[in-house]
């Protein structure tokens, strides 16, 4: 999926960056998603991807632990 697709919607658009997020594990593409579209994708959307970065820090954290 190419991020800037002219047919792609903004829940598309959205979840593509949350792909870039899992794939990197770097939460700016999460955090900045959320900036850009809160306004425009239901609050659903902005939790979920809230959780998956809240999973990937932890993960980050476990593995310090480690």
């Amino acid at each position: 999926m190419l991020c800037m697709d002219c047919n792609e919607t903004s829940l598309d658009l959205f979840m593509c960056e949350i792909d870039k997020t899992i794939l990197s594990g770097n939460i700016i593409y999460i955090e900045n998603a959320i900036k850009k579209y809160e306004n425009v994708i239901t609050k659903h959307y902005i939790t979920w991807a809230q959780s998956i970065a809240l999973q990937i820090i932890e993960e980050k954290l476990e593995n310090i632990a480690l």
